[in-house]
């Protein structure tokens, strides 16, 4: 995670804290962080884990929720590692909900630093009448 990435998300955001828009000769390195919704950058985006054939082909999907659960702070220059796994699938007649958590470690010491939990609303096609 650059420096540069943190920054250019705080200043779209409208983020104005020095922890996170400082340059970095202002804040030793190992105390630079993202905010906290940076997680959503490299988590939201995870379309292939819904090329799964066994999920069948949705084409009209709903972002339902998104929720983060933050061990520790997001550390500028450390590497994620990312683990996703769809936790639930719930039929719900012409609705399926599924319900998605990446777990990120920090790679170099394998701590947890943030959970993601997100479920996606699939609406099926209605059945065609005979």
């Amino acid at each position: 995670m650059s420096r540069e990435k943190v920054r250019e998300y705080a200043v779209a955001t409208g983020v104005e804290d020095p922890a996170y828009t400082a340059d970095s000769a202002e804040i030793p390195s190992n105390e630079l962080i993202a905010p906290p919704t940076f997680a959503a950058c490299f988590t939201v985006g995870r379309t292939d884990l819904f090329d799964d054939p066994e999920l069948g082909a949705h084409t009209n999907l709903v972002h339902g929720n998104q929720s983060y659960e933050l061990h520790q702070p997001i550390r500028v220059g450390s590497t994620l590692v990312c683990s996703p796994q769809v936790t639930d699938i719930v039929d719900r007649g012409r609705m399926e909900l599924l319900t998605l958590q990446i777990d990120c470690a920090d790679e170099a010491t394998g701590e947890p630093v943030v959970t993601s939990r997100g479920t996606m609303i699939f609406f099926n096609a209605p059945e065609e009448a005979d």
